[in-house]
């Protein structure tokens, strides 16, 4: 990859490093990386670990977010809605990840940020091979109906309905995975 790319080594490996990390690549020593293929375990584990660490920070959250954050969240939403329909998945996975940290940022805990947004960058990674995006209209998608509920009842503090919501958006966006009968 150097000599094509005319990049030294070092920041190959580091780029490498890091896809490896993030879960895109495999890296098998003395014989190269690979796209990785995840197994439908690995998937659901991603799932369960951000269903966990985004319901304590929305438990949070809910009671520290701010009317500024409430704006942001509802032109997310409205932008989310738009990309939706539009079938711009790049750019409403873009929308979606912005109002997932949002609410994350709003409990103010700076450990549940980095892992959110981790465990957000590698579950974006199987949305893209295996999300019905492209198959579903905007007015039949779960994750806009999730958000819409998420952010009225983070309108209202309702704590234990703001947990319940994050908590069954994540699980709806698993199970609707279409990983061709592996996930079960």
């Amino acid at each position: 990859m150097s000599e094509e790319t005319g990049i030294s080594r070092t920041p190959i490996r580091e780029a490498l490093k890091q896809l490896s990390y993030e879960g895109i690549i495999t890296i098998i020593p003395n014989r190269g990386a690979f796209v990785s293929n995840p197994t439908p375990d690995k998937i659901k584990s991603v799932f369960e670990c951000k269903k966990v660490l985004e319901a304590a920070a929305i438990k949070i959250a809910c009671t520290n977010i701010t009317d500024k954050e409430l704006d942001v969240l509802e032109d997310l939403y409205l932008q989310g809605a738009k990309a939706h329909a539009s079938k711009d998945f790049y750019m409403f996975t873009k929308l979606n990840d912005e109002f997932h940290m949002t609410i994350v940022r709003a409990s103010k805990n700076s450990c549940y940020e980095k892992y959110v947004n981790e465990l957000i960058q590698r579950s974006n990674v199987y949305l893209f091979f295996y999300d019905n995006f492209m198959f579903t209209s905007a007015d039949d998608s779960e994750a806009l109906k999730g958000h819409a509920r998420i952010l009225a009842l983070l309108k209202t503090g309702d704590v234990n309905g703001c947990v319940e919501a994050i908590e069954r958006h994540n699980q709806v966006t698993l199970d609707q995975l279409s990983l061709n009968g592996i996930i079960q």
